[in-house]
């Protein structure tokens, strides 16, 4: 009994220690990034990226995303992530509005989300659900037909390191059906492969692979997308 005592006693001295690591960066962060796009519906194309990532304290932190492509298929996204520090790692809540803007096709899609995530050193695993709006585009909102609701849909996120989070470079492997940009249907699966390189405690470069075997509102069972960015970030 008294050796469970010490133990529970040396455990509850250490939550606190255990507690203090954070996951990315607590720096308030800008980044760009350039890539190259291809799909079956617009072929290939150039998108830019800018976005902002904001840890208003180190219990919650923003992060907003706005795409411009060539292909006239735009993007904006913004997330609310309030986090809690457990023993092991990290539990957070995702909270994420997304709009794309689909000139050529006619539409703009709007998703909402919400879901809980855990996160710890070597991974970081996510499970939600979020519904969407399909509005046409020109849209007369005096008439509210022709929009279309698909009021629930599983979102998920498996993403694996192969060095600590913390690291000052790192790359990981992920399978999810969500991006910064958008969240595809739940079997319609998208694989990610991501890298970054801090150079110093301000300048971050990063590259980022995507490819998307189908694609939302289309029938291909085969390839659908794929895309390569490369970017910086600076962190203030």
């Amino acid at each position: 009994m008294k050796k469970l005592s010490t133990l529970i006693l040396l455990l509850a001295a250490m939550l606190p220690a255990m507690a203090q690591v954070q996951y990315g960066t607590n720096q308030y962060a800008v980044r760009m990034n350039i890539g190259y796009l291809h799909n079956t519906t617009y072929g290939s194309h150039a998108g830019f990226d800018f976005g902002a990532f904001m840890p208003i304290n180190e219990h919650f932190e923003m992060q907003a995303d706005l795409r411009f492509t060539t292909a006239n298929a735009h993007a904006f996204g913004v997330q609310l992530r309030p986090k809690f520090a457990v023993p092991v790692g990290e539990m957070f809540i995702d909270a994420r509005l997304l709009s794309g803007l689909y000139e050529k096709d006619g539409f703009n899609d709007l998703v909402q989300a919400i879901g809980v995530g855990y996160r710890m050193d070597y991974v970081s695993v996510q499970l939600g659900m979020s519904t969407r709006l399909v509005i046409p585009y020109p849209y007369d909102w005096h008439d509210g037909s022709n929009i279309i609701v698909e009021p629930f849909n599983l979102c998920y996120r498996v993403e694996a390191f192969v060095r600590p989070q913390t690291s000052p470079w790192n790359i990981s492997f992920c399978i999810s059906n969500m991006t910064d940009y958008q969240i595809e249907r739940l079997w319609q699966l998208i694989f990610m492969a991501n890298g970054r390189y801090n150079i110093d405690e301000h300048w971050q470069v990063n590259l980022s692979a995507l490819c998307k075997p189908t694609g939302m509102f289309h029938l291909n069972a085969k390839y659908y997308a794929a895309e390569v960015r490369a970017g910086f970030a600076y962190n203030f």
